[in-house]
């Protein structure tokens, strides 16, 4: 019951597209301020191409390093998260029902591929390496999917789907599909560590506390933590907070010492030193520049 209602707190239930075709893409784009997509997971399966700058991604606790150029694939039901590294980030993310790439007919590509991936037996690979052999020719297919959807040119949505399942038969061509690679009660206690601090983060919060609520040693905790995060917790924390309070400073209606206060830090010299050691500047400054930037810049 307990796992049910942390994967529903994180549930993103978005509408995409329309009924007849309910395939969407984004364009994430920030000139400086930051760019905060927080954990949550969905139904559909999501394709990102990073076009300028840098984002981490956090996918099922492992953090992926994504540069200009770089393409990730997150499975359906996969918990992920998303943050600017550097102050002019471009990205597109693509988001499909795995389940309206299946045919009415079931053929030997339905049976072997596209059920498995619906089913998850078959996932796309987190990250697909630029020394891939296939990596040109994906690359360019997402780009026909961006450029067709924002036209919205004649028949799209069929050429869509004609790019998809040739980006799915490439991966297979090249044996990239994989299988599951992480436990399903891994993932369900990564969540409910994600879901407590999303829950807490504005509390005060320690090792001690979250590892009682997890039922765990503070010892095991912290290696625990740190083998599926790949930092360690306070590390993560603080992180996690300073991300917060640049959202709350971009909205401009929080001074900094009550995105300092929001945010968890009680001590404002603490939090001023932390911020500007994670983004680079002080939280006024960072303040007086989302000021100047449309709002849709960085929402």
């Amino acid at each position: 019951m307990a796992d049910a209602l942390t994967r529903e707190k994180l549930y993103e239930n978005t509408t995409r597209g329309d009924l007849l075709f309910p395939f969407q893409h984004y364009e994430m784009t920030t000139d400086s301020c930051n760019i905060f997509v927080p954990y949550h997971w969905h139904d559909e399966t999501e394709i990102i191409l990073v076009m300028e700058g840098q984002v981490a991604l956090l996918l099922d606790g492992v953090n992926y390093l994504l540069d200009e150029g770089d393409i990730a694939f997150i499975n359906a039901k996969q918990l992920h998260q998303f943050t600017s590294l550097t102050s002019k980030l471009v990205y597109y993310a693509y988001v499909f029902p795995m389940g309206s790439l299946q045919f009415s007919k079931e053929d030997i590509t339905q049976t072997s591929i596209l059920e498995p991936l619906f089913r998850q037996e078959l996932c796309f690979p987190p990250t697909l390496p630029q020394t891939a052999a296939c990596y040109a020719s994906v690359r360019d297919l997402i780009r026909q999917i961006i450029s067709s959807n924002e036209r919205h040119e004649e028949s799209y949505q069929l050429l869509t789907k004609a790019y998809l399942y040739e980006i799915i038969g490439l991966l297979s061509q090249n044996n990239l599909l994989t299988r599951k690679l992480r436990p399903l009660r891994e993932l369900d206690t990564c969540r409910k560590i994600l879901l407590y601090i999303q829950e807490h983060y504005a509390e005060p919060i320690s090792v001690r506390s979250i590892s009682a609520y997890l039922c765990m040693s503070s010892n095991y905790f912290s290696a625990y933590f740190t083998r599926h995060f790949g930092r360690g917790f306070v590390d993560f924390l603080t992180h996690y907070r300073i991300e917060k309070a640049c959202v709350l400073l971009s909205s401009g209606d929080i001074n900094v010492t009550q995105a300092a206060l929001q945010t968890g830090f009680e001590n404002i010299s603490y939090f001023i030193k932390k911020f500007k050691l994670v983004t680079g500047t002080t939280p006024a400054a960072y303040k007086r520049k989302a000021a100047t930037l449309p709002k849709d810049a960085y929402t």
